[in-house]
């Protein structure tokens, strides 16, 4: 009787790792990031990758503006990671983030350009509450696709992206500023209507102060309710 092979290869569980091992693998992990980087940068623009590197922190960490437009687009990354996670927690894979980031983006634009009239205490309550709706809408179709005939949340999630995209390829040419430039460009630069105000002396300071709160809150969301 022949007996079974095992296989070459097996997937087991991991145990637990001392929390120096776990940081080392990730420490680990980016300096080889950075080592292939380095490498596939040189190759293609026979730069010299010192360079390559510096030219990234200095246009990072180079003035305190720059560190404060760094610290602006992180806030924005990371509220459309703190969107998404309650939905991966309950092990609904939503690929849709960045359709659902356009459309509330294009709800808010829209808000800006319709009510360029009015006051920021009306405009910018209803950018929020409006960019708000329209992305929880859009995130409710595709699970109610899912909840009603059992469509794949994966792809149709990531399907509505490309929607989103082409919807603001549209409007941008609806509103577009100048005429025949094909974007909108910046809303209102003379009254700054739908501007969040500046903060500490910075236009950037607020929403990344928001942020930082719904980090918080979620996290005691998602471990201590």
């Amino acid at each position: 009787m022949n007996k079974l092979r095992k296989p070459l290869f097996h997937i087991v569980k991991r145990g637990e790792m001392p929390w120096y091992f776990s940081w080392g693998v990730r420490a680990a992990g980016v300096v080889l990031a950075l080592v292939c980087c380095g490498l596939i940068s040189t190759l293609v623009t026979s730069e010299n990758p010192i360079r390559i590197f510096s030219t990234i922190i200095d246009g990072s960490f180079g003035s305190g503006r720059k560190f404060m437009v760094l610290l602006q687009n992180t806030a924005m990354l990371l509220c459309v990671a703190l969107a998404l996670t309650p939905a991966f927690k309950m092990r609904f894979w939503n690929i849709g983030g960045e359709g659902q980031a356009l459309a509330g983006a294009l709800a808010a634009a829209a808000c800006m350009i319709l009510m360029k009239n009015q006051s920021n205490w009306v405009v910018i309550p209803c950018m929020v509450i409006t960019s708000i709706l329209a992305g929880a809408i859009w995130g409710a179709v595709p699970a109610y696709f899912k909840a009603k005939f059992g469509t794949n949340e994966t792809l149709f999630t990531l399907m509505m992206n490309y929607v989103a995209i082409q919807l603001v390829a549209y409007f941008s040419v609806v509103w577009e500023n100048p005429k025949g430039s094909g974007n909108i460009g910046v809303i209102n630069p003379n009254t700054q209507i739908g501007w969040f105000p500046e903060l500490f002396g910075s236009k950037y300071a607020l929403n990344i102060i928001i942020v930082a709160l719904l980090t918080i809150g979620m996290f005691i969301y998602l471990n201590y309710t």
